[in-house]
């Protein structure tokens, strides 16, 4: 027994001496891991990243897609706050410079935004090309405060910068790996600088968009929209390329190019303080892309990923290299609703180029009567005074036209020329070769034409005129004016005539003849009747004193003639509706200081702005201009000091009179106005509403361009309904007598003014030509067209608007055009099915 029972010992001591070895063991493997454990969490950290989703689309009315975002890749840069070192900054300079290699290297680029920039001494300057000076210097506080660089002088800040991120070793190291040791001796570090610059400020932008967003803790986009190329090699060179990602992300596209191109708008970065700061309180990031201009900018709010309430979130664990080691949650975001437009996108092409060609048509035109001897001679005169002046003539080469339903004031169509390519604006940016070509055209293609430009409307405004005078009473419906020739009851020196040279054509006429005859003296005679207060109360019921409220930015509000309109005592000079205030002040301002001149008396700037005023007001302050001398002499006495001899003897009274009486409203300045003339401007969209409402018969409408708003799941937010802005209570046969008058401008059986124009129009189509007077010279005269049509049951109103467009007539075949598509196409414009691979829900 014993034999067995020390073998059992035996066992069991080498049992517990292996046992204890392994627990030994497994203690020490413990401690070492860990340190090494606490070694990679200490290089780890969690972040909380926003998501975005994808901004809404914009349809056309049959869901053809105007502007979407697709899926995207962007690189970006993090810099974890704990690597600062100098070797630290190194490494990132480093990765920097292969990113910049890489990103262009598969034809895209990095960013370049950079606010130091050389001038022409060779010195860098602190600009951020911002046109406030508040904006400029909050930026650079907090770019020095960000990268440490408060109390460094301007002209040492890039130098400074090249050192602190060893820009030059890098570049140094860069040249020793591409051409050798020897290349890279032969150097200075000036040389490489001035070799390299452009790479530098390349470099110096990505560090610029970090450290600007220091406070935030996450990742920049340096680059945007890269290819797949791109994302692997980042990916697989991920050990190399220290904090670089690629990261999924959106780019808006804009399909139709020229489309539109005014009402759809584009998107772009935020670049001022001001909205900065309104964005950012919404949740925007500071790189977000928002809308500019068009339903891109009006309708930011519906359309944008970047609200807060929208936007998901990711939490990762990231490692000190800026990679993401794992996902923590995720909560998706919400896309942008999408909003659908009313206008059609394959109407818009046949207006645009019907709009085009006119143009083009009526310029041609005006070269070859400007070529003619009879057109020289009689234009010598102000030809020779544009010369002295540096001017040339203008002709066309600038308009609008927009198509509205009349009886709901949806818009079909919508066309300003010049426009520009929206498709250039891809992605969010512009080449910088691009927009320097936009911006430097001279037509400004930009300038949205049909909600901004004003202009005096000439005789389209005549059908306002027309219901005033028959509203009011100051017209019969029978009644009968003849044209007397010259019209001498509002100025007897230089009476008014008619435009034509044959008045007895004008003779027995109704108001259906004096509107498609276009009779100016017949016009001139109800609108003296009624007077400016009247014409304005109906003009202003005819929606053209306010603005349409059309959902787009930048919506000019039209105005017409009368006292207040000329010169407003109570609204400063420079913000006065029309500019002949700000020429009245000018030229008393110069009358004032070329007397104190020549009295050697030195007028302080304040007080002469006093006395220019006080001058002003006499203007509107008396009845009759008979009354102005006695308050004049008192200011110029009082106030300047003159002795009255010397105001008598130098005739001042009467000068300041004859500058002032520009301000005096005055009866000839209400016949000009009954035909349009004056100081009348209205807007295309307006004179849109307006010939609507004189087709429907008195319902002025709002002016519509979007038709739904739809969420990210298909569901129909809003659905727009149309909207009144006022309904025109009258005796309904004041509006057929208009619109007869309408009909018969373009009837050959009636000799209308625009008969030859419209004779193999396919429809039947009410129309009211305009030419309003710009300068002397007839060339330049503007061109309007308002018209509906059918006739008789009004679905499609147009309007042509053509800056030196010559002659309102001229403008007829583009309006035909469209009339012609739309109805020939009408009913196809109703379905509002999105297109399987742009839809909504998707």
């Amino acid at each position: 027994m014993r034999p067995y029972k020390n073998r059992v010992l035996m066992v069991c001591l080498v049992l517990v001496l292996a046992f204890t070895a392994v627990f030994l063991k497994l203690d020490d493997m413990m401690i070492q891991n860990q340190d090494t454990a606490t070694a990679r969490a200490s290089s780890r950290s969690t972040k909380t990243l926003t998501v975005t989703g994808m901004r809404g689309t914009i349809y056309d009315v049959n869901m053809t897609p105007l502007a979407y975002d697709r899926l995207s890749y962007n690189v970006t840069f993090y810099r974890d706050p704990s690597l600062s070192s100098e070797e630290d900054r190194k490494n990132y300079t480093r990765s920097i410079l292969k990113t910049i290699q890489l990103v262009e290297s598969n034809g895209k680029s990095t960013i370049t935004e950079f606010w130091l920039q050389k001038d022409e001494d060779g010195v860098w300057r602190f600009t951020t090309n911002s046109t406030s000076e508040t904006v400029n210097a909050t930026r650079e506080s907090q770019w020095r405060s960000n990268f440490y660089l408060t109390n460094t002088p301007e002209e040492e800040l890039f130098d400074a910068l090249l050192e602190k991120y060893l820009i030059v070793d890098v570049l140094r190291e860069e040249i020793i790996e591409e051409q050798g040791e020897q290349a890279a001796a032969s150097l200075t570090d000036d040389e490489i600088v001035e070799q390299y610059e452009d790479m530098i400020v390349k470099i110096l932008a990505v560090w610029q968009a970090s450290r600007m967003n220091n406070y935030n803790s996450t990742p920049v986009a340096i680059a945007y929209d890269v290819g797949f190329e791109t994302v692997s090699e980042i990916e697989a060179r991920s050990m190399e390329l220290d904090g670089m990602s690629a990261e999924e992300s959106s780019t808006r596209i804009y399909p139709q190019g020229r489309t539109a191109a005014h009402a759809v708008g584009y998107v772009g970065r935020i670049n001022t303080q001001s909205d900065m700061e309104e964005y950012t309180a919404k949740g925007y990031p500071s790189d977000a892309l928002v809308g500019v201009s068009g339903i891109e900018k009006s309708m930011e709010d519906q359309l944008s990923p970047y609200v807060s309430y929208r936007q998901g979130e990711r939490v990762v664990e990231i490692d000190t290299r800026g990679k993401i080691v794992r996902e923590i949650s995720y909560t998706a975001p919400v896309d942008g609703n999408s909003v659908v437009l009313t206008i059609d996108s394959e109407l818009q092409d046949v207006m645009r180029e019907a709009l085009q060609d006119v143009i083009n048509d009526i310029n041609y035109q005006q070269r070859v009567v400007m070529s003619g001897e009879r057109w020289q001679r009689n234009n010598a005169s102000e030809l020779a005074r544009y010369e002295d002046m540096g001017h040339e003539v203008q002709l066309a080469d600038s308009g609008a036209m927009i198509a509205m339903d009349p009886n709901s004031g949806r818009v079909l169509g919508y066309v300003s020329l010049p426009d520009y390519d929206l498709s250039l604006f891809n992605g969010g940016s512009i080449e910088s070769g691009a927009w320097a070509e936009i911006i430097n055209d001279e037509n400004n293609p930009l300038f949205d034409r049909v909600i901004s430009a004003k202009d005096a409307p000439g005789s389209t405004f005549k059908l306002c005129t027309a219901l005033a005078a028959l509203a009011s009473g100051n017209l019969g419906k029978d009644e009968r004016i003849s044209d007397g020739g010259y019209y001498t009851q509002t100025d007897t020196a230089n009476p008014a005539k008619c435009w034509t040279s044959y008045p007895e054509r004008h003779q027995n006429q109704t108001v259906v003849e004096g509107l498609s005859n276009s009779c100016n003296y017949f016009f001139y005679k109800v609108s003296n009747r009624m007077g400016a207060q009247v014409i304005n109360e109906w003009a202003a019921a005819l929606g053209l004193t306010s603005l349409t409220n059309i959902e787009l930015p930048g919506e000019a509000t039209s105005f017409v003639g009368n006292q207040d309109a000329l010169y407003d005592p109570d609204v400063a000079i420079e913000n006065q509706m029309t500019s002949k205030p700000t020429v009245v002040a000018t030229a008393l301002r110069s009358l004032i200081n070329r007397i104190g001149e020549e009295r050697n008396i030195e007028y302080d700037e304040e007080r002469v702005d006093e006395v220019v005023k006080k001058l002003m007001d006499i203007a509107v302050s008396y009845d009759t201009r008979a009354e102005w001398n006695a308050p004049i002499r008192e200011v110029l006495v009082y106030d300047l000091n003159l002795p009255v001899q010397y105001i008598s003897s130098n005739y001042l009274g009467n000068t300041v009179a004859s500058y002032i009486s520009d301000l005096y409203w005055t009866p000839n300045e209400t016949i000009m106005l009954g035909i349009g003339q004056s100081i009348t401007q209205i807007t295309p969209i307006a004179a849109a509403r307006y010939v609507s409402a004189i087709a429907n018969g008195g319902t002025v409408y709002d002016a519509q361009i979007i038709d739904k708003i739809i969420a990210p799941d298909g569901t129909v937010i809003l659905d727009k309904e149309p909207v009144v802005a006022n309904q025109i209570e009258t005796d309904p046969e004041f509006f057929e007598l208009i619109q007869q008058g309408m009909e018969n401008v373009t009837s050959v059986e009636n000799d209308g003014t625009a008969a030859e124009q419209f004779k193999n129009a396919k429809y039947p189509v009410a129309a009211k030509t305009g030419t309003s007077q710009r300068t002397e010279i007839d060339v330049e005269n503007n061109s309007w067209l308002v018209c509906y049509a059918p006739a008789e049951d009004p679905k499609i109103a147009v309007v042509v608007y053509i800056q030196n467009g010559y002659a309102g007539a001229r403008s007829a075949s583009a309006a035909i055009e469209t009339i012609t598509y739309y109805l020939d196409n009408y009913g196809g414009y109703e379905s509002t099915t999105a297109m399987d691979e742009f839809s909504v829900a998707d």
